[in-house]
């Protein structure tokens, strides 16, 4: 899996074993971090012992990959979860390279990664569902369950209060959490037809969330009653989002990778003027879609920095955000040296057909064997 986000002034790209912490401007390499092929080596345990542990079902065996990388807010910690090896690792910033200070064992593979406002612990949801909080203070102490749903969570963000945690599932649900007692659900913000692929609160407006989904829509809701806002009509199915304030409190970029459409990236200005909320303007930006599997981006002030294979490499193309052309101030032979970190793992994008629903049409398939069988009747009475 590729991650790629924007977090001033870093660009953060994730591949295989390796994250590069990138100047955006000239793509020079801040620091790095790579993950042991083998866990063990860096304090993982096979199975937990401690009570309440959740216990890892990965031998040592199985090849380590990084799934989800996240910045905390304070940046000072940086959190990555794995595959093969199932695991939880955090490590501090502000050494030139990272120092790492915990691997945790997971008992699934993680979905969705996100820290605390104060950046005192760590969220993780897995594909079924659940989600764990991890101490960043105490890094010995077991996790806990907090929440969970009947269907993988997509994402998870936690509003600035720390009041809620809200998420968003393969099964068209947000959910809204009391925290800490994450027991009570405070709401349910339900509409979507198709699973609720990301979330983002809006900057300086308490209350507000945007989601997007695989039913083609764009919605802003007010997340304390669970009450629609507004809803965009998109061209396809949304399957990432990136926001980027504009105007403080009042405009804000939004935006949002479509899933098997000719136009990669939809870039969408919401803005709040006279007390009401509405969509000023829209483009699209094509980022050559259908001659490489797109499959993930990042948004700056002037830049989109997409993230996708070509004969299964990684690759790695920016555009300006003001018309949606290629870069050309970004020389190749800098994109180049990027990818070079990456030439040894090969890049499969993941298929999302996955996320969406399956559907039986049983009365059909049921009205064509009572077709056939009246047919057959009326054959006999006719001999």
């Amino acid at each position: 899996m590729t991650t790629i986000f924007y977090t001033e002034p870093e660009l953060v790209l994730s591949h295989g074993r390796k994250v590069l912490f990138l100047n955006p401007n000239d793509l020079q390499i801040f620091k790095d971090i790579e993950v042991p092929a083998d866990l063990t080596t860096c304090g993982f345990k096979i199975e937990a012992t401690d009570e309440g542990e959740p216990k890892a079902t990965c031998g040592s065996n199985l090849e380590v990959s990084i799934l989800n990388v996240c910045y905390s807010p304070d940046r000072q910690l940086i959190a990555l979860t794995t595959v093969g090896q199932k695991a939880l690792l955090v490590y501090k910033s502000r050494p030139e390279h990272a120092l790492l200070l915990s691997v945790r064992a997971l008992a699934r593979a993680s979905s969705a990664l996100a820290f605390a406002p104060d950046s005192s612990s760590v969220l993780v949801t897995d594909k079924t569902g659940d989600c764990y909080q991890y101490d960043c203070v105490e890094v010995q102490a077991p996790p806990k369950l907090l929440l969970g749903h009947l269907s993988i969570v997509y994402d998870i963000v936690w509003t600035p209060d720390l009041k809620h945690i809200i998420t968003c599932d393969r099964d068209d649900k947000i959910r809204v959490t009391n925290y800490p007692a994450t027991h009570d659900i405070h709401s349910y913000c339900l509409g979507h037809k198709e699973f609720v692929s990301g979330l983002a609160l809006l900057p300086g407006n308490e209350g507000l969330l945007i989601s997007i989904s695989g039913d083609k829509t764009l919605r802003l809701w007010n997340y304390l009653t669970g009450k629609e806002v507004l809803q965009q009509q998109l061209p396809a199915p949304a399957v990432r989002l990136q926001m980027r304030e504009l105007i403080q409190s009042k405009r804000y970029l939004l935006a949002v990778l479509f899933y098997d459409h000719v136009e990669a990236i939809g870039l969408y200005e919401l803005e709040l003027k006279e007390d009401a909320w509405s969509i000023a303007k829209e483009s699209l930006v094509r980022a050559e879609a259908g001659s490489w599997s797109v499959s993930n981006f990042a948004l700056t002030s002037d830049r989109i920095y997409v993230a996708g294979a070509v004969n299964e490499r990684l690759t790695l193309r920016v555009y300006n955000s003001a018309d949606g052309k290629q870069a050309e101030s970004v020389p190749a032979g800098w994109l180049d040296m990027v990818m070079e970190n990456f030439a040894e793992q090969t890049c499969v994008p993941e298929d999302l057909s996955a996320w969406f629903k399956k559907r039986y049409d049983n009365i059909s398939e049921y009205m064509e064997r009572k077709k056939r069988r009246i047919e057959d009747q009326q054959q006999q009475h006719q001999k």
